[in-house]
């Protein structure tokens, strides 16, 4: 990437990530409320509980959540980015294991309508992460996409929750 085109892109990525800033608190929230699909409450054996004074235990079953909103968008699919010249990607990443949560979002007028919470350890094992798949390029020609379907997800069970 020449100085220009990496000036142009810090630009856009600084614009985007402070524009996702305002989502924050509302991000953190819906979080929160689907933990219960993150933490394994488990209840303590007999001697656990008669020697150490544990009656729960408390385990996170995953701990790391990618996030990203589309704006303002009709469609509702789940895009990952495959291509952005010869850069590494976001694909790139899961694929090498990186990341147990996917918090995807859409958004309205600056507000968040829908959202679905998937499962990358069930997509890797179902190997959708592995497959090739055909990529969609942007209109820049240096950036592309894979896309998957919510019912492709769904009948993976890989969407653990949803707000649709």
């Amino acid at each position: 990437m020449r100085l220009g085109e990496r000036r142009l892109y810090m630009n856009e990525f600084d614009k985007n990530w402070n524009w996702q800033l305002n989502f924050l608190d509302e991000i953190k929230d819906i979080l929160k409320k689907q933990s219960m699909y993150i933490v394994d409450v488990q209840v303590a054996s007999p001697d656990e509980d008669m020697k150490q004074s544990t009656d729960f235990k408390i385990k996170i079953t995953a701990g790391d959540v990618a996030v990203r909103i589309r704006r303002d968008t009709p469609f509702r699919d789940f895009t990952i980015r495959a291509k952005k010249g010869n850069s590494i990607t976001e694909i790139d990443k899961l694929r090498k294991g990186y990341c147990d949560w996917y918090l995807y979002l859409w958004t309205k007028k600056n507000k968040i309508v829908d959202w679905i919470l998937i499962d990358i350890n069930k997509m890797r094992d179902m190997g959708l992460l592995s497959e090739q798949r055909a990529v969609i390029m942007n209109k820049d020609g240096y950036t592309g996409f894979v896309t998957y379907t919510i019912d492709e997800l769904e009948s993976h069970n890989c969407i653990i929750a949803k707000n649709i």
